[in-house]
């Protein structure tokens, strides 16, 4: 659990694939769920950000770098984010604008009948139905980012033999999957 929680010591490279892909599945069990149960259970994903800071932080730790600089992967990760945005849920005859305006005539044509429960009701089924329809597009963006940043951080961070400010090497006990 301290391998998510606190971005304090190292981690070596098969430990950061381990941590990124519970992470990943972590990420993709929530992307399912708020499809098809309540897209709201989709906001406890924000939890994650500490978990994906801590790890990448501990990363670039092992090779002897500032944790500081995970700020350029985050940055990195949103610009993916909002370019695959753009153009992914397309491929997949996802046509946001008029899923959109659907949905607002739905709330409108509910909220007329002047009973704000019916209202929300309606909401909710639209937003579930918007985020069914976008779940693979989701799924794979979030693969296609974690692919990107594990890429590049595999490039950036070769881990450092040698005991360093953040914690002894390899061989020492903050480089095992905690």
């Amino acid at each position: 659990m301290e391998l998510f929680l606190t971005p304090n010591g190292r981690i070596d490279q098969p430990a950061y694939w381990r941590a990124v892909l519970i992470l990943f599945a972590i990420s993709a069990a929530l992307s399912l769920i708020s499809a098809f149960v309540s897209p709201f259970i989709g906001f406890i994903g924000i939890l994650f950000v500490w978990p994906w800071i801590a790890v990448h932080v501990k990363r670039f730790h092992d090779s002897g770098k500032s944790g500081w600089m995970t700020i350029l992967v985050v940055i990195l990760a949103i610009v993916v984010s909002v370019v695959l945005a753009m153009f992914l849920p397309s491929l997949f005859g996802i046509d946001q604008v008029a899923m959109q305006e659907e949905m607002q005539r739905e709330i409108e044509q509910a909220a007329s009948s002047g009973n704000p429960a019916a209202a929300m009701s309606v909401a909710m089924e639209a937003s579930k139905k918007a985020a069914q329809a976008q779940l693979i597009p989701s799924i794979l963006s979030t693969l296609i980012v974690t692919g990107i940043v594990g890429a590049v951080m595999g490039a950036m961070n070769k881990t450092d033999p040698n005991d360093n400010q953040y914690g002894p090497g390899p061989a020492g006990a903050s480089s095992t999957f905690v």
